[in-house]
């Protein structure tokens, strides 16, 4: 039983899962200090963790589904335009489409559940951030092939994700979650357009949109991305002005060495995609890198955990300086 159950963990893209711990924590730590709930912010992080699960495994069926695919010779179904390890559970026959859905099924039925139990217990407005994040889990597949994947991950993992929680756990919406969650936007948009450049010529080749493959060249891809992390910074001087946390909220720019690094790696890519950056101390965590490094693309999980691990970083810091602010922030 463990085992089935790490097996549709990995299935899942379970290493994504920081993202919305680490989201999270920041709002838990906020709410909790505003005299929020402690067990409802725990169970409102179990039905966020199985949304971005069902979310993961409908999307890779999604793309199963739609992407073209043909059998080498040694009769292996193969996805030639995607990066290696891509479903490959599903091409290795390890499981087949009606047991994703069955599972996609079972995660959000028990996120419904959470939702419903919230909607009894504190607000009817839960129901609103129930359907928001329904509509992104059922949508995401497509919204992301038409140049809309960063908008659906900035409204996931901030406004609706620090509302929700401030929500569940206070009783009541307010403004200052809002702007709490703006360097969560950034940094986990980053993130996912960290995710869409790598791919982009691969998306080119299945006629999927995004704002990655939009620019003429790799120099301006490139550039909008260091843009999205300036933003990420220059939001610490919006959530600082609004009295939401002391001048410890500039501690975040800690992190600038990473992002200075991420743009680095991401342009030896562009020159050489079979290019790995040699692994440092504060590469770290890399979870599972041994088997990365032999069955999937190692270049391409080396930039996606580089972007991951600034989100964690940031927030990880963003939540100690909230909860050992001496500023009033209720």
């Amino acid at each position: 039983m463990l085992s089935k159950f790490k097996f549709w963990l990995e299935c899942s893209r379970w290493y994504t899962l920081p993202m919305s711990f680490f989201a999270w924590l920041v709002i838990f730590v906020y709410s909790f200090k505003n005299g929020g709930n402690f067990l409802y912010g725990i169970i409102a992080l179990l039905g966020i963790l199985s949304a971005h699960l069902a979310t993961n495994l409908f999307d890779d069926y999604c793309d199963y589904k739609i992407l073209l695919k043909y059998k080498d010779n040694n009769g292996n179904l193969v996805l030639p335009n995607t990066q290696r390890g891509k479903c490959r559970y599903l091409l290795n026959g390890s499981v087949n489409s009606s047991d994703m859905l069955r599972v996609i099924y079972y995660y959000c039925t028990f996120s419904f559940c959470v939702g419903l139990f919230f909607t009894l217990v504190v607000s009817y407005k839960v129901l609103w951030f129930m359907l928001s994040g329904g509509l992104i889990v059922l949508f995401y597949s497509f919204l992301s092939r038409k140049k809309l994947s960063e908008l659906a991950v900035a409204l996931a993992f901030a406004p609706i994700l620090y509302s929700g929680v401030y929500l569940v756990m206070c009783g009541h919406l307010s403004v200052k979650p809002l702007i709490l969650s703006l360097p969560t936007l950034f940094f986990t948009v980053n993130l996912l357009y960290t995710d869409n450049f790598l791919d982009k010529d691969i998306d080119r080749n299945e006629n999927k949109k995004t704002i990655a493959n939009s620019f003429f060249s790799d120099k301006e891809s490139i550039l909008f991305l260091i843009t999205i992390i300036l933003f990420g910074y220059l939001s610490l001087f919006i959530v600082y002005v609004s009295h939401i946390v002391s001048e410890k909220v500039f501690l975040v720019f800690l992190t600038l060495p990473l992002s200075f690094d991420l743009v680095k790696s991401l342009k030896l890519y562009s020159y050489d995609k079979t290019i790995i950056p040699n692994k440092k101390w504060f590469h770290f965590p890399f979870e599972d890198w041994n088997d990365i490094i032999k069955n999937r693309s190692a270049s391409f999980m080396f930039r996606m955990y580089q972007a991951r691990n600034i989100m964690i970083y940031n927030s990880i810091i963003l939540s100690f300086v909230i909860l050992f602010s001496t500023i009033q922030i209720t």
